[in-house]
């Protein structure tokens, strides 16, 4: 870790079994595959998107920043079609997914989502937590399903533990697992939705391994953290989110090192990007300054 407790990731390699082989086919399509046009979501009288613009080219990593409530998770769900839009558009691979008649099922198969808490099933092994969907859902014969399994759990480090239980594992272990069962369905685009904000530092590094290589191998991702260094290091673009809009984007170390808005400002100085020391740092009723 660095100075300011950022977990560094360059050079690191998952433990055991992680072959180097690539976790994502490279994406090689040229249209956008998510473009989500003034979306706009209320819970309410609470307006949580108000009208949101972006698009992320094929084989980009998209990284979303923003204090808890500002929309970013609402975001994810909303292009995974968990959460219906109250207005505006979302295309994914060019095909309007928010209109009436999609075929939901078929598109979240396409589209990998992982979550803060693990939600893996306790009662199935590793294997079968990975095995199931494909199986019920995907109509994959066991075989095939399981060798797909220990191929994905063999790159996220996890080749020995196929036979273990969930409560048998370590929380970044879980994470890395939750990643491999999202990618046994071959999505074009995965989603992170603050993955690594419930572990416990020193496991947050294995987790961001993983992703650091789908990145680089070409897995078109959209990515809520609050780590800033894997921003930096492996975002190819980031947005930063307030009261629902998009208040600052761009290439991530100009956002981070040389932000415009005074709101990105604020944002980053209350996570200590900005500031030297915690002498620095002063606090009245609209929170840290």
């Amino acid at each position: 870790m660095n100075a300011l407790g950022k977990t560094r990731i360059t050079g690191l390699a998952v433990e055991a079994g992680h072959t180097g082989a690539a976790l994502a086919e490279p994406a090689r399509a040229t249209t956008p595959v998510v473009r989500v046009e003034n979306v706009r979501k209320s819970f309410g009288d609470n307006i949580v998107l108000d009208g949101i613009d972006l698009t992320v080219p094929a084989g980009t990593a998209l990284v979303i920043i923003g204090a808890s409530g500002s929309g970013k998770s609402t975001l994810l769900r909303c292009v995974n079609l968990l959460e219906p839009v109250d207005g505006g558009r979302i295309f994914f691979e060019g095909e309007e997914i928010t209109r009436k008649g999609v075929k939901v099922p078929a598109v979240r198969q396409r589209i990998g989502i992982v979550f803060q808490q693990f939600n893996l099933f306790p009662h199935l092994r590793v294997l079968d937590n990975l095995t199931l969907a494909a199986r019920r859902v995907g109509h994959v014969r066991r075989r095939e399903a399981e060798e797909r399994a220990h191929e994905l759990l063999g790159r996220v480090g996890l080749v020995d533990k196929a036979r273990s239980y969930p409560h048998q594992l370590s929380g970044g272990q879980q994470q890395r697992v939750a990643i491999a069962r999202a990618l046994m369905m071959r999505p074009h685009v995965m989603l992170f939705d603050e993955v690594t904000s419930a572990l416990d530092p020193e496991l947050v590094g294995e987790v961001l391994v993983v992703m650091r290589d789908l990145a680089h191998e070409g897995m078109t991702m959209l990515v809520v953290t609050h780590e800033m260094q894997f921003a930096r290091d492996v975002g190819d673009h980031l947005i930063f989110m307030d009261g629902g809009k998009i208040v600052e984007q761009g290439k991530p170390a100009e956002v981070l090192d040389r932000p415009q808005a005074e709101r990105t400002k604020r944002f980053l100085r209350r996570t200590l990007q900005l500031a030297d020391s915690l002498e620095e740092l002063t606090i009245d009723e609209g929170g840290v300054r």
